[in-house]
């Protein structure tokens, strides 16, 4: 086989018509990442992160992502994964900070895992919000974030990214804990 094809699950367009197109502020995008992200919960559609693109200035929504890893058979199916895919891909570029496009945030449930780190490091955005910290994914719902660096918020700053880590902190937690309360699958937990 030499083709890949994944897709996010059906409920999305409903949830997505259902919403504004426009979201300007910070906190109201984080709230719409988290409202996807349970969402994906209780739809038992995929782990506990959501994640979506936006212009910065005009507050624009592009894409969406939620995690669809077991559903699609892809462990590199995460939500920011997904999100900026689906961002190259409405606009046409694998480059989301083109000179001739607007500016990208991308906003996720999580601070990212490891392979999405390195994702969002060649995506082209050039700013991230983030609730959940990687220990509260680690210690709250058991998924392994993999080999992030101590430096991580300077890593992305010195690839001109500007990081906003912990945005609505405590409801991203309490979006993982609705996932170990209604029994969600930890799928990569770490291994000895």
């Amino acid at each position: 086989m030499n083709q890949l094809s994944l897709s996010l699950p059906a409920w999305i367009t409903s949830f997505l018509n259902e919403q504004p197109k426009i979201i300007a502020e910070q906190e109201a995008q984080m709230r719409f990442v988290l409202a996807l992200t349970e969402r994906n919960i209780r739809e038992k559609t995929g782990g506990p992160f959501g994640s979506a693109v936006f212009e910065i200035a005009s507050g624009k929504l592009v894409s969406v992502g939620v995690n669809v890893v077991v559903q699609q058979n892809c462990s590199a199916a995460h939500a920011e994964m997904m999100a900026l895919m689906l961002a190259q891909k409405e606009l046409s570029n694998f480059d989301l900070g083109a000179a001739d496009f607007p500016a990208h945030r991308l906003v996720t449930s999580g601070k990212m895992c490891a392979m999405c780190l390195g994702n969002v490091c060649w995506s082209g955005v050039k700013e991230v919000l983030s609730s959940a910290e990687p220990e509260d994914v680690e210690s709250i719902a058991g998924f392994d974030e993999g080999p992030t660096p101590p430096d991580y918020n300077a890593q992305l700053e010195n690839r001109g990214i500007n990081i906003v880590p912990g945005l609505l902190r405590s409801e991203g937690q309490r979006v993982l804990q609705l996932y170990v309360d209604l029994g969600g699958l930890v799928y990569n937990p770490k291994r000895n």
